[in-house]
């Protein structure tokens, strides 16, 4: 996982090839994930500055090409002005080697936000380009604000060493029914540097930005840092 729902930011919710090319042995289990982040960014919108979140996820492997991923995450605000907590289910299915697809339900809750709180409801597909390329694209309804959000994305990965890799993804969005215009949303990226301590223990510093295509969105640079442990 890692995402917003960590975001997003964590090259949340998939094992990469790099990372199993690295590690073969780390164990299918429950991960927890705690981290700082310098900006949290929704879709665009700065909904908080300096934050610490932690997130917990479980996996549940139904066939050789299909699984169920359960989570839960908590963030706030340092000011203590902005908290979301999020409970969301994924359901993730191989077509083929390189080819994925899955759906999503999310429900959050928010205080001092200037988005909603509420159901959210996603299908996403993903293809592997080849062992370091990867495209994924999303579109999700947000039953909170009456609104669409579509995203789509190139994320690159590669091992650095035995016990390292980085990653580095951008893409665009559109959005309908948001507080800002609807049309093209934002433009954003993402670099990030995953270290493994042990089988079990790693840690990802990142750092990205968002670009709005509104006029009206935020512009922004952030960075920030991950703990992760596999149970």
């Amino acid at each position: 996982m890692k995402v917003t729902k960590l975001e997003a930011i964590i090259p949340w919710l998939f094992v990469s090839q790099a990372f199993a090319e690295i590690e073969t042995e780390i164990p299918i289990g429950i991960e927890a994930v705690t981290g700082f982040r310098s900006s949290y960014i929704h879709r665009g919108y700065e909904l908080a500055s300096a934050s610490l979140d932690f997130q917990l996820e479980a996996e549940l492997v139904l066939s050789d090409n299909s699984s169920l991923h359960f989570g839960l995450s908590h963030l706030a605000e340092s000011n203590g002005q902005f908290s979301e907590s999020t409970i969301y289910s994924e359901y993730i299915r191989s077509i083929t080697k390189d080819f994925r697809v899955g759906t999503s339900l999310t429900y959050r809750t928010r205080s001092n936000s200037q988005l909603n709180g509420g159901l959210d409801l996603g299908i996403f597909a993903s293809y592997d380009l080849n062992d370091d390329w990867r495209w994924r694209t999303e579109i999700n309804y947000d039953f909170g604000e009456s609104a669409a959000y579509f995203a789509t994305e190139v994320e690159w990965s590669k091992p650095i060493s035995k016990d390292a890799f980085i990653a580095a993804k951008s893409g665009f969005s559109l959005t309908s029914g948001y507080p800002n215009p609807s049309g093209f949303n934002d433009f954003y990226s993402r670099f990030s540097l995953t270290y493994a301590l042990s089988d079990q223990v790693s840690f990802t510093p990142f750092f990205g930005s968002t670009t709005s295509l509104n006029n009206e969105g935020s512009n922004k640079a952030f960075a920030g840092i991950w703990f992760e442990v596999i149970f």
